[in-house]
């Protein structure tokens, strides 16, 4: 009898020690999820993204136009993700948002704190103006050539990217809108624009097979010497 008891004591001691061994690894394994993530890496800037940050904030339009015209990225990020635009728009800068936005800024950008340019802008003007470009791309997409001119003559920026990352002319190209495509290629619009994820009016049209905004699009591009023509797509325009 004395041992079976001791046999029985020996495996409730080996059990209760299993059952402590399980309890303490999952309670590690709880501390070492908890652990906070790594901070990210600083974003490293070129003197004339800092510059561009900078004067994009004081509204110095003159010198954001020339900074462009050297290459720096009109949606380029800083340290808190921001983007000339937001500093321009934040700053109530008309002149220099359009200017941005003329150059294909992007409207869909948000900042480490979720913050846009539109949730940002200040001043009636500026608000209006980034208003408009949604309202263009809605537009565009829509094939509504009444309400583009209308916006066209308000003087809103025909490149710009609207919330979703869009701009007037892949949305027209995608859609087959051939009449709006040529009135926004008439009235200044770049051939060449590329939404948030990297498309252009040409791979747009490409992709839905409309040849006849191809051959449009192609002829734009060669016009302005901004890259060698490619032939149209074969096959008949898709069914808008």
């Amino acid at each position: 009898m004395k041992t079976e008891k001791n046999k029985s004591n020996f495996w409730k001691l080996a059990l209760a020690f299993l059952l402590l061994s399980v309890l303490a690894g999952c309670s590690n394994d709880g501390i070492e999820t908890r652990k906070p993530p790594a901070p990210a890496a600083p974003v490293q800037l070129s003197l004339q993204e800092v510059e561009m940050l900078q004067v994009a904030a004081k509204g110095e339009t003159a010198r954001v136009k020339e900074l462009l015209d050297k290459g720096v990225d009109v949606n380029m990020r800083g340290n808190d993700r921001n983007t000339p635009i937001m500093e321009a728009a934040y700053g109530g800068h008309f002149e220099t948002v359009k200017l941005l936005l003329d150059h294909g800024a992007d409207l869909s950008a948000k900042k480490n704190d979720g913050a846009d340019a539109r949730g940002l802008a200040h001043g009636k003007d500026v608000i209006e103006l980034i208003k408009n470009v949604s309202t263009l791309v809605d537009a565009a997409s829509r094939g509504n050539i009444q309400e583009l001119k209308e916006l066209i003559d308000k003087g809103t920026s025909l490149n710009g990217l609207d919330k979703f990352g869009h701009s007037a002319l892949t949305e027209a190209s995608y859609g087959g809108q051939l009449e709006v495509v040529r009135l926004l290629l008439e009235k200044g619009a770049d051939p060449t624009i590329k939404k948030s994820d990297g498309e252009t009016p040409l791979s747009l049209a490409n992709g839905q097979k409309h040849a006849d905004i191809v051959k449009l699009l192609n002829e734009a591009i060669a016009k302005q010497g901004k890259g060698a023509a490619r032939p149209a797509t074969k096959g008949t325009p898709a069914a808008k």
